[in-house]
C-alpha cells in the first residue's frame, strides 16, 4: 500500500468511469426503447452518479488510504472529461445550472464511494 497519491489510479477510475456510464446508458437506452419508461433527468443523473460511485469505490480500494481524494478527484476528472467531450460535439453553450447540478452529484457520489472504498475490508 503505497502513501503517495497516484494520479494512475485516478485516470483508470476516470476510465472505469465513462465505461461504466456507457454501459448504463446503452442499458437505459435498450429499456426506452422496449418499454414506456419516459425519459428524465432524474434517471441521467443516477447513471452519472452510480458510475462515479463504482469507480471511485474501486479507486479508494485499490489505493486503501486517502478515499475521500480519490473519490472526489474521479468525480472533478469526469466531470472535466464530460464537459469537454460535450464542447466538441455540441456547438450550443452549456446550461449552468445543468452542469453544476452534475457536478455537485459526481463530487458526493465520489467522495461518499472513495470513503465507502477505503472503509471496505480487504482481503
Amino acid at each position: 500500500m503505497s502513501k503517495s497519491f497516484q494520479i494512475s489510479l485516478v485516470l483508470k477510475g476516470i476510465l472505469i468511469a465513462s465505461i461504466l456510464a456507457m454501459v448504463f446508458s446503452l442499458v437505459f437506452g435498450i429499456l426506452l426503447s422496449l418499454t414506456s419508461l419516459p425519459e428524465s433527468n432524474l434517471i441521467i443523473n443516477i447513471i452519472f452518479g452510480a458510475s462515479v460511485f463504482i469507480s471511485a469505490f474501486i479507486t479508494a480500494y485499490q489505493a486503501g488510504t486517502r478515499g475521500l481524494y480519490y473519490g472526489i478527484s474521479v468525480g472533478v476528472g469526469f466531470i472535466l472529461l464530460v464537459l469537454i467531450i460535450s464542447s466538441v460535439f455540441w456547438s450550443d453553450t452549456p446550461a449552468w445550472l445543468k452542469i453544476a447540478e452534475k457536478a455537485i452529484v459526481a463530487l458526493l457520489t465520489g467522495g461518499i464511494g472513495g470513503i465507502v472504498g477505503v472503509l471496505f475490508p480487504q482481503s
